[in-house]
């Protein structure tokens, strides 16, 4: 009896382990489906300014900054929208009276100081204001002629001086037909320059042009000029009473700014989603600005961007 129970048992064990051994084999199956998507964008113009701010800090009278005190020698104009953009063009803040005399650092603006230039260009004349604005000369100055009936004041380009001279006429500035002239050679600290602007000394002592009222603007006249032997392109406006002055280039909104042949859009290409340009950027501080913070008003420089919806 205990011989065929030990049997049994040793057979039963056997059969277990063949049943393991013979098992078939499992497979894991993955199954795929796809999901459409579908996403329209919307039409949107936004462009991103890096950086936020510049400060430069102890520059002298006469003279152009480096780059900012944070190390920032360009400022950074990327389309981050989604339409492209066309046109970038610049306009900057400036004093609303003559503050050379005031005696107080408080009557300047800090953006009327501001040159730029397109960083793949290069050479002095290359450095442009957005908008520089001058006004005519609150005091005699003894050294400048102009003809009788002529207004006339300072074009300041940090160490660079330029006389300039326009035609009141029967007393507005902005008709077509007013004459605005410009001394050719610089004045400095070392020489007095082209201060003599009265008749007869075109293209010797002076470079003439003759206004034409903007259309974009009609209490402004403007003209296309050159400013000095370095060829410096640039538009002037003069407003009808014949205080204010402004030199630009970069300011397509200018008074004239459409009409002028040589206000530029700053950018020459147009700026796809994603890709931006560099503009490099400095201060040009004229002789004769009071010491300290500049301006009671916070400076400021504006990049307006345009861009054309379906393209």
């Amino acid at each position: 009896m205990s011989k065929g129970i030990y049997v049994l048992v040793f057979f039963s064990l056997t059969l277990l382990s063949m049943a393991i051994v013979f098992l078939p084999e499992t497979y894991a199956v993955t199954q795929v489906d796809e999901v459409d998507i579908t996403i329209t964008v919307a039409q949107k113009t936004l462009v991103d300014i890096t950086p936020a701010s510049l400060t430069w800090s102890n520059v002298d009278p006469g003279s152009q900054s480096g780059i900012d005190d944070g190390g920032y020698g360009s400022i950074q104009i990327e389309n981050i929208g989604s339409t492209n953009i066309t046109g970038v063009w610049f306009n900057n803040t400036y004093p609303s009276s003559n503050p050379f005399g005031s005696g107080t650092n408080a009557s300047y603006n800090a953006g009327n100081f501001v040159v730029i230039k397109r960083d793949t260009e290069s050479g002095d004349n290359a450095w442009m204001f957005p908008n520089r604005v001058e006004y005519n000369a609150s005091n005699t100055i003894v050294y400048v002629t102009v003809p009788t009936g002529y207004y006339y004041g300072r074009f300041r380009n940090a160490s660079h001086e330029y006389f300039w001279g326009v035609d009141a006429g029967s007393g507005a500035c902005n008709l077509n037909g007013r004459i605005f002239r410009i001394g050719i050679d610089e004045h400095n600290q070392s020489v007095t320059g082209d201060s003599d602007l009265s008749d007869g000394g075109q293209g010797t002592r002076y470079y003439q042009y003759t206004l034409t009222q903007a259309s974009n603007n009609n209490s402004w006249g403007y003209a296309a000029i050159n400013v000095s032997a370095n060829n410096w392109q640039m538009c002037v406006a003069v407003e009808d009473t014949c205080d204010t002055v402004m030199f630009y280039r970069w300011n397509t909104d200018a008074p004239g700014g459409t009409q002028c042949a040589y206000a530029q859009n700053f950018t020459s290409t147009t700026l796809t989603p994603g890709s931006w340009v560099l503009a490099t950027v400095r201060v040009r501080v004229p002789y004769g600005v009071h010491w300290g913070d500049i301006g009671s008003v916070q400076g400021k420089l504006t990049v307006i961007a345009q861009s054309s919806y379906g393209t």
